[in-house]
């Protein structure tokens, strides 16, 4: 069975405990102490407590440190109980996934949309000059495309965190990696100035990764340090072998993030 199980005698000793019980409960083959000690938590000794008085608690869900669990308790004819614990922790988790994307593609869609809404209204109500309208629909376009770049990152994201992406790994040449990511922004880069130098150690110039993850990576770090190097500066490339594995840094002579701000770097929004 996926529940858990357990039976208890009138006295409240367990009498019986399934495998599935003594893992959603953290225990291995060792003795189970009584019911009345078998939880920390207070709701649960609640459940215990009802249950081996005679009243039945039916679909209670409780929160065990880091397991969500739905219990159903049931008293037995001569005395004792039985409990079934169902675990809800990947559902709950879920769950969170999803509101949590539903709240940041609100979050992020807000700026384009206005905009997008703003500049069409404008269009519809007033007359524009030919090289305004293209002007106004350049830039509805243009955030009609970063609506849709943000739809694709947070389908990535809720993916990636809901545990359904899974990389397909390969052999990548590092260099051909980074040529085709630097092609996103190369014009924005030789407008300002910017020069890339990639320093692509022999020993670290083929990675097992998934190649589009490892392009987006890439496509996105460029991008921050071509926004924030100023005219004339470098972006570099730099590989070294590390153990098993390889380390990849882009760095930049831009600005850099504050240090009070670094801890909060991954926090959305910030």
């Amino acid at each position: 069975m996926v529940e858990g199980v357990l039976a208890s005698d009138p006295r409240g000793r367990i009498v019986r405990a399934n495998p599935a019980a003594r893992r959603l409960l953290g225990y291995g083959q060792e003795p189970l102490p009584a019911l009345a000690q078998l939880f920390r938590v207070k709701a649960a000794r609640a459940v215990v407590d009802a249950v081996l008085a005679g009243t039945p608690v039916l679909d209670r869900e409780l929160e065990l440190d880091d397991t969500r669990l739905l219990v159903n308790a049931r008293p037995l004819p001569n005395g004792g109980a039985v409990l079934v614990l169902h675990d809800l922790t990947a559902t709950r988790r879920l769950e969170k996934v999803r509101a949590d994307f539903v709240a940041n593609v609100s979050h992020e869609l807000k700026t384009p949309l206005t905009s997008i809404s703003g500049y069409a209204e404008t269009l519809l109500s007033e007359p524009t000059d030919p090289a305004t309208t293209r002007r106004f629909l350049e830039i509805i376009h243009g955030n009609a495309r970063r609506m849709q770049h943000l739809v694709d990152d947070q389908l990535d994201l809720s993916r990636i965190e809901s545990g359904r992406w899974q990389p397909r790994i390969a052999a990548v040449a590092l260099a051909d990696a980074a040529a085709e990511a630097w092609a996103a922004c190369a014009d924005r880069a030789e407008a300002k100035g910017i020069r890339f130098l990639p320093e692509i150690a022999a020993d670290a110039a083929q990675l097992e990764v998934d190649a589009d993850a490892l392009e987006q990576i890439l496509v996105n770090l460029f991008d921050n340090a071509v926004r924030y190097t100023p005219s004339g500066g470098t972006i570099r490339l730099r590989t070294r072998r590390l153990g098993k594995g390889v380390e990849v840094q882009v760095v930049d002579s831009g600005s850099g993030i504050p240090h009070e701000h670094l801890p909060r770097i991954f926090e959305r929004f910030y």
